[in-house]
């Protein structure tokens, strides 16, 4: 089976995340089907859980026949920072934030097949709220995409 739109636009956001956090002592966990792991809050200060959202599709122009039109997919990576309430801090909570959001800013990734993945456009939205979670404190950030291709 081969990858459909969805898989490859989020198997494009994870490796661009991949190839620019800097932060190995940090886990990372992307959003999927599974019980939501979480680290040990006495062991590990902050982590982060990210998810690729989608939103709208739009036509872009009219290509030369069915399958052939340059579309746009919008969409969202939603970034969470975790910060254990015995270990963690708001200041690393916000420094990691801004690094996890910069992994991201200004950046356009093509492939030969002429899908093109951007950061570029709108910039980013801070829209989720600080909480707190049992033993860990959250902030979160979102940053907006887009992706073109023929289809």
């Amino acid at each position: 089976m081969t990858a459909g739109l969805y898989r490859t636009i989020r198997d494009d956001v994870l490796a661009l995340f991949a190839a620019t956090w800097s932060h190995s002592d940090v886990p990372v966990y992307w959003r999927s089907n599974d019980r939501e792991p979480m680290p040990e809050p006495s062991e590990v200060p902050h982590f982060l859980r990210n998810e690729v959202d989608f939103g709208r599709e739009m036509l872009s122009a009219f290509g030369a026949g069915r399958g052939a039109n340059l579309r746009v997919q919008f969409g969202s990576v939603l970034i969470r920072v975790f910060a254990s309430r015995a270990l963690g801090n708001e200041d690393t909570s916000l420094d990691l934030m801004a690094d996890a959001v910069a992994a991201f800013r200004s950046k356009r990734v093509t492939d030969g097949a002429g899908n093109d993945l951007s950061f570029i456009g709108e910039g980013s939205g801070f829209d989720i709220q600080p909480t707190e979670d049992g033993n860990w404190s959250t902030r979160g950030a979102m940053v907006v995409f887009e992706y073109r291709f023929r289809g």
